[in-house]
């Protein structure tokens, strides 16, 4: 029980940070609408876009290989973070290098591009420090800091936005002097440890931190694929308008993933710390299990109030991208647990198996695009998606067996799987006044999972 309240606890202090940070970084959006021309705007997104794309390479993943060891090997702290740091140094040093080298380019818009050099270093930095600092167990200055970087994002733009000159330049430097803040804050947390010390660094480290490290950047660039390949093809195939509508039905499910991906955060830190136990496969199993029924409910909940929802975000001429969100909520399902398996891999150091799945899914993802969208509309791109994560799901499920066996709840599964299906049939058929008996039917014959949360509701709030 001391753990599970321990990932609820985590669950919690990552929410708090993370649903701030989204709230405020959606009071941005109209404010930098505001401020910047549609095409200033776009210039801007393209060039953090770039920047999001280039942090994988320049950092190599070494924020996800410190959390790992930290956790796994505490009593070589030092050695871990002084190798990492070393590292990040010299790509630093190579960004920055670059850098001065573009001085002497002669393009249009060259210094725009160094601004996003020297925002791209302050990211690998920061990054790097962050995740320590939640290795060591500071979570709750870990979400401090998310929500710290978000205000100062908002405050700097807004500041910085009322002088003259090139606007675009002056979000980047709103976007950097928020990141550099970030970093002095992390550093003053951080006063009464090492750091960093040359004599510390090894060899040793460098190479198993890389080799952990390494597959996890192509596995990044896939789920960007596996992602952004629907938006793609359904505009070539399809052209903008209905791309316009697919993008509203996609950001439905995103609904759910924002719960997940703090739970997920959390899940990571107990994954690395319940390793080795001897009954890691009932506590993996129990989260497995309770994680599927929160997301099926969720999505059984989502439908039932679908046509409310799209009356709220989208306008009349949207409307008909209700009929694409059914498989994508499906598809969200199987993303969200190939992701909870995911960290199976990393329990087990084998991120090989991350990237291989992920490679999987990308291919399989967009070959059945390239098929589909023609016969079926944009529909044939959410189910291009349900279909390919629901294979990496497979597979994962399968391949880490061997290492952490999950005791699948079936009467879950089977009950889910009619449900949702059932529903999905209703709501195509216009039958919107019966999908309210669905999510009370997952649970009533689950009701085990609701007891269970109520139970530990009340253990933490006793203590």
């Amino acid at each position: 029980m001391n753990r599970v309240k321990q990932l609820f606890k985590n669950t919690l202090i990552f929410g708090i940070g993370n649903i701030g940070s989204k709230l405020i970084q959606f009071i941005a959006v109209p404010m930098f609408t505001f401020f910047l021309t549609t095409k200033e705007y776009g210039e801007a997104d393209l060039l953090t876009t770039m920047v999001s794309l280039a942090l994988p390479f320049f950092s190599l993943c070494l924020y996800d290989a410190i959390l790992r060891f930290i956790i796994d090997d505490p009593s070589n702290e030092e050695s871990i973070i002084s190798s990492a740091i070393f590292v990040t140094g010299i790509l630093v040093g190579i960004l920055t290098i670059i850098d001065l080298l573009l001085m002497f380019v002669n393009v249009p818009n060259i210094f725009l591009y160094r601004l996003a050099i020297a925002f791209l270093i302050v990211q690998v930095i920061q990054s790097l420090l962050a995740q320590y600092m939640k290795a060591i167990g500071k979570n709750w200055l870990y979400s401090i800091n998310g929500l710290l970087l978000s205000v100062l994002i908002l405050l700097l733009s807004l500041l910085f936005f009322q002088f003259d000159g090139n606007k675009v330049y002056w979000y980047f430097y709103a976007q950097i002097a928020a990141y550099v803040i970030s970093i002095i804050f992390i550093e003053v947390c951080l006063m009464k440890r090492i750091v960093f010390r040359l004599a510390s660094v090894r060899k040793s480290w460098i190479k198993k931190l890389t080799m952990y490290s390494l597959p996890l950047i192509p596995n990044q660039i896939m789920w960007w694929v596996m992602n952004a390949s629907d938006r793609l093809l359904v505009t070539y195939f399809l052209g903008l308008s209905i791309n316009g509508i697919y993008a509203i039905a996609a950001k439905i499910p995103s609904l759910t993933n924002v719960v997940i991906t703090i739970f997920m955060q959390a899940w990571q830190l107990s994954s690395f710390e319940n390793a080795n136990n001897k009954d890691r496969n009932i506590f993996f199993s129990s989260v497995f299990n309770n994680l599927l029924f929160v997301l099926v409910l969720f999505s059984s909940i989502i439908m039932t109030f679908l046509m409310a929802i799209m009356t709220i975000i989208a306008s009349k001429s949207y409307y008909s991208a209700w009929e694409y969100v059914p498989m994508l909520l499906l598809g969200g399902i199987f993303s969200n647990m190939s992701m909870f398996l995911g960290t199976n891999y990393l329990v087990g150091k084998n991120t090989g198996g991350i990237f291989r799945t992920s490679i999987i899914g990308a291919v399989l993802n967009v070959g059945l695009n390239i098929f589909l969208i023609p016969m079926l509309g944009a529909n044939g791109a959410s189910i291009s998606t349900l279909v390919s994560y629901l294979v990496v799901c497979l597979i994962r499920l399968f391949e880490t067996n061997r290492l952490i066996h999950i005791n699948i709840d079936y009467r879950l599964l089977l009950s889910a799987t009619i449900i949702l299906l059932t529903q999905i049939g209703c709501l195509y058929a216009h039958a919107f006044v019966a999908q309210i008996i669905f999510p009370i039917l997952v649970l009533l014959i689950n009701y085990k999972y609701v007891f269970n949360a109520v139970k530990v509701g009340k253990n933490i709030m006793n203590r």
